[in-house]
C-alpha cells in the first residue's frame, strides 16, 4: 500500500524495520543531517481515549531520531540505549505530527538526539536519546 504523502513536498522515508513498517507510513523532506520528518495519525495510533498512543509517540521518535542517527553515521548500525520523553498536549486522529531531529553529540561510540515535535507549529510531544553506536556487521 502506498500512502500519499501528508505535505507537498515531502516523499516516504524508506522503513526497514517490520514494527517501523507496520506503524507508519513516515515521510521527510529536507537534507541529511536537517530532515523534517511527518506522519499522519491514524486510528491505529489511536488510544481508547481517542488520542495518540503515548507508545505510539515514543516509536516515532525512536523511528525518526534512528534514521537522523543514520544519516549522521553514514548508515551505522546503532540501538536506543535511553530515550526521556515529555508528553505535552495531546494529539488527535488526521493531526500531522512533524519533528526535525537534532544532532546535540557524537562520540566515538554514542549519538546523543533531541526533538520537539510539532502539530501545526505547536509542540505537543518532546525527546531526547542516546544511540550507541555498534561494530559494522
Amino acid at each position: 500500500m502506498t500512502a500519499a504523502p501528508p505535505l507537498p513536498g515531502f516523499v516516504p522515508t524508506h522503513l526497514i524495520d517490520p514494527f517501523e513498517i507496520f506503524v507508519g507510513p513516515v515521510f521527510e523532506n529536507g537534507a541529511p543531517g536537517a530532515k523534517t520528518f511527518a506522519m499522519r495519525v491514524d486510528s491505529r495510533h489511536m488510544n481508547r481515549r481517542g488520542v495518540l498512543h503515548g507508545g505510539m509517540f515514543m516509536t516515532l521518535a525512536d523511528l525518526t531520531f534512528g534514521q537522523a542517527v543514520w544519516d549522521a553515521t553514514d548508515k551505522a548500525p546503532c540501538v536506543t540505549l535511553n530515550m526521556q520523553t515529555h508528553f505535552l498536549k495531546p494529539v488527535v486522529e488526521d493531526d500531522i505530527i512533524q519533528v526535525v531531529p537534532e544532532l546535540v553529540r557524537r562520540t566515538r561510540s554514542l549519538v546523543f538526539m533531541r526533538g520537539d515535535f510539532t502539530v501545526e507549529g505547536e509542540i505537543v510531544f518532546a525527546a531526547s536519546s542516546v544511540w550507541k553506536l555498534l561494530g559494522r556487521e
